[in-house]
């Protein structure tokens, strides 16, 4: 089977566990992903969901922040992780962030 399939799969597991809550089987499998391909910013930005939503944020902002760093115009990264910045109380990073996603979408 092709990696390209694999990765298809895994994303689709993975993106199955998210949604029912298991989280770090989620970031298992987006994990898989990001080893395969480390510029699959989807895997990032799905993963740095996963790691928010255990209240791991500064892991999350690492996903975050790699997810823009591969497509600068992802505003709903930005916005995610102004989310991951306020739960650490970064607001000034936070405010920027939101800042940046509202440009982008308007």
């Amino acid at each position: 089977m092709m990696r390209l399939e694999l990765s298809k799969q895994w994303m689709q597991k993975a993106n199955e566990k998210y949604l029912k809550g298991y989280y770090n089987s989620a970031i298992k499998l987006y994990s898989k992903i990001i080893v395969e391909n480390a510029f699959n910013y989807e895997a990032l930005f799905n993963r740095g969901m996963a790691y928010h939503d255990l209240g791991m944020y500064d892991a999350a902002v690492a996903d975050f922040t790699k997810a823009i760093e591969l497509k600068q115009d992802f505003s709903e990264a930005y916005k995610c992780r102004a989310l991951s910045y306020y739960s650490l109380n970064e607001n000034q990073k936070a405010l920027q962030d939101y800042n940046v996603a509202v440009r982008l979408v308007s």
